[in-house]
């Protein structure tokens, strides 16, 4: 029954093909043996080269997912198998094959629900600044810049909290504390060239307002923090497509990312809108588009509402004067 849950790139494949009806077909040889593996190699009765190609998707049932095949020899198939669907069946097994047109279609179709979703907002697409073996950061140059990182969606917050080098041993952090908001690059710019009339107190317990935009390739930050610094970055990272290459031999193709482990009924909903867009049937395609319109809305109606609700939650500002603040009269 896990081809009911979709946790990997091969569930999805396979439930998108169950629902357009991408009937299998059964292959001359059978699979009868398999290597107890992520990337298990299967043993065939007979030569499955000209049957099977690198893409395609087999499988040893209807009922279980269709596993992506990474090589084939005369011998052998190996296939990527993260949900564990051949090591977990019983062999000798015929093996079953989704039509190879219907695979490439539905891999396109994934690929276009992918950029729909480039910009999407989910927890786990924020960066992690106190990862204590590999916080997100950026270090200035000699300039007091910042390269961009490779996989910044938008910038949510830049922040220096390390400790001064002159405070004495033993003491706490005592600031200061800087905070960098993000302004428009002409302002960004403006406030650069007076720099210099800046005050830069050290070891005072507050939190100065800073600003920071992009500036080409980089991030410039006002006032100048000077080289070598390192910044906290707190910000919205984009994901890697599925089924892109990992550079990593034991897992070479990517099977999930944090937007299927958090939100599979968007990619399924927005891979099916985008196979019918592309067959031409309009009713059924945005029907398609409209639930995943509808579901992540859910998410973002609480992710805008758990920004604002955050901190004080206070009807009216404490710097308000209030003659009624203290008093019940």
């Amino acid at each position: 029954m896990s081809a009911l849950f979709i946790q990997s790139g091969n569930a999805l494949v396979s439930r998108v093909a169950n629902w357009v009806g991408a009937v299998p077909s059964p292959l001359t040889v059978n699979a009868s043996s398999v290597s107890n593996d992520t990337n298990p190699i299967l043993t065939t009765s007979a030569s499955p080269v000209g049957q099977v190609l690198p893409g395609d998707f087999i499988g040893p049932s209807t009922m279980l997912p269709y596993t992506v095949v990474l090589f084939v020899n005369a011998t052998s198939i190996t296939v990527s198998d993260p949900d564990g669907v051949w090591t977990n069946s019983i062999l000798p097994a015929t093996i079953l094959k989704l039509p190879s047109q219907s695979s490439l279609e539905i891999l396109s179709c994934i690929q276009n629900a992918e950029m729909t979703m480039r910009v999407i907002e989910l927890p786990g697409l924020r960066s992690d600044p106190y990862n204590p073996t590999n916080p997100s950061i950026l270090v200035t140059d000699s300039q007091g810049m910042a390269d961009i990182p490779f996989d910044m969606n938008w910038p949510i917050l830049f922040f220096q909290d390390t400790q001064t080098s002159n405070q004495p041993a033993g003491a706490t952090n005592v600031g200061p504390w800087i905070v960098y908001d993000r302004v428009g690059d002409r302002e960004i710019i403006r406030r650069r060239m007076i720099d210099q009339l800046y005050i830069r107190p050290f070891g005072v317990p507050r939190v100065i307002r800073a600003s920071f935009s992009e500036v080409g390739g980089r991030y410039v930050f006002s006032p100048n923090p000077g080289a070598n610094v390192t910044i906290k970055a707190y910000y919205q990272r984009s994901y890697n497509l599925l089924f892109s290459p990992t550079n990593n031999a034991a897992i070479p193709i990517l099977q999930t990312n944090e937007v299927l482990s958090s939100f599979p009924e968007g990619y399924l909903y927005n891979t099916l809108s985008a196979y019918y867009d592309k067959n031409k049937n309009v009713e059924e395609a945005q029907k398609w588009k409209a639930r995943g319109d509808d579901a992540y809305g859910l998410i973002e109606d609480q992710n805008f509402k758990d920004k604002w609700r955050g901190g004080d939650q206070h009807l009216t500002s404490e710097f308000q004067p209030r003659n009624y603040r203290y008093s019940f009269k």
